[in-house]
């Protein structure tokens, strides 16, 4: 959303860094996109690709957090934090689910 308004200074600043970190973000959400699949097609696979990308989901919305706390954007970090808390509930349900405790 930030690339679509240009308010993204890092792109002038510091562009090779943030390109990576774009990178990385379609990455996870791609990740995150095939194991919803795979949750929906009751796939083995789904549950084991979906902790994985939930990992990665669960550190950007941390490092997410750390960028809007230092705007003083706190709505964000609270929604970010929200997230987090989801995130981390869902991976925890789908490795009790999958190892069978």
């Amino acid at each position: 959303m930030l690339l679509t308004t240009g308010n993204v200074p890092e792109l002038e600043i510091e562009p090779i860094s943030i390109y990576f970190h774009i990178i990385a973000e379609l990455l996870m959400g791609l990740l995150l996109l095939i194991s919803g699949i795979g949750l929906l097609i009751k796939q083995k696979w789904g549950n084991l690709l979906f902790v994985l990308s939930n990992g990665l989901l669960i550190y950007s919305v941390i490092n997410s957090s750390g960028y809007y706390g230092d705007k003083n954007e706190w709505a964000m970090v609270i929604v970010f934090m929200l997230i987090l808390v989801l995130s981390v509930a869902f991976s925890l349900i789908t490795i009790k689910e999958s190892c069978n405790f």
